[in-house]
């Protein structure tokens, strides 16, 4: 029976982390939390079980988004472009979660320095083959390609108050060509969380 409830607790709080991505990129990171516990088909009660406090899940959150980085750039070793590939995937990332900038910079307890030493080592080894291939400028490493998430993000929050939908393609060009030495991708739907 003790496993039967672990496994119940582990479905639930999956749930959870599932529901609260959902309305965070809906509604922010200031969504109810009872809208989230509805979400996941618990109570507020289970919720709070599992996360103590909103900083709690979105640290879980967070996580989830590092797991999924970490997932894609295995996915992608030995390719040859992989970190041009990682890179559109992790600003697709954030045009459908800008509520994570609020959320890093609001709490350092939320174990983000952790998480983006693992972003980090999962993109190195893609980069260093990229800029052995010739695809990312030689003189540039992880840290710089990380350094254009907060640019697009900035980029990003002044589209918003922009007339031009297509603002967006076009920082994600220059920042594209700040760092590769090929052609940015044609624009594309932003994909889901």
């Amino acid at each position: 029976m003790p496993s039967t409830r672990r496994r119940d607790a582990t479905h639930n709080r999956e749930r959870l982390i599932d529901a609260a991505r959902r309305s965070f990129a809906a509604l922010g990171p200031d969504a109810p939390l009872e809208g989230i516990a509805q979400g996941a088909g618990v109570s507020r009660t289970t919720l709070h079980r599992h996360f103590e406090t909103r900083q709690d899940l979105a640290a879980a959150v967070l996580e989830r988004n590092v797991a999924d980085i970490e997932a894609r750039a295995a996915s992608l070793t030995g390719t040859d472009d992989g970190a041009v590939t990682l890179f559109h995937h992790l600003l697709d990332m954030q045009a459908n979660a800008p509520w994570l900038a609020r959320v890093v910079a609001a709490d350092e307890s939320t174990g983000v320095g952790a998480l983006a030493d693992r972003t980090a080592a999962a993109m190195e080894p893609l980069v260093e083959r990229a800029r052995m291939r010739g695809i990312m400028h030689p003189e540039l490493g992880t840290q710089d390609l990380l350094l254009t998430l907060p640019m697009a993000l900035a980029g990003q929050a002044a589209g918003e108050h922009s007339a031009s939908p297509h603002r967006s393609d076009h920082l994600r060009a220059i920042l594209h060509r700040g760092l590769f030495t090929t052609d940015p991708p044609r624009s594309r739907p932003v994909a889901g969380p």
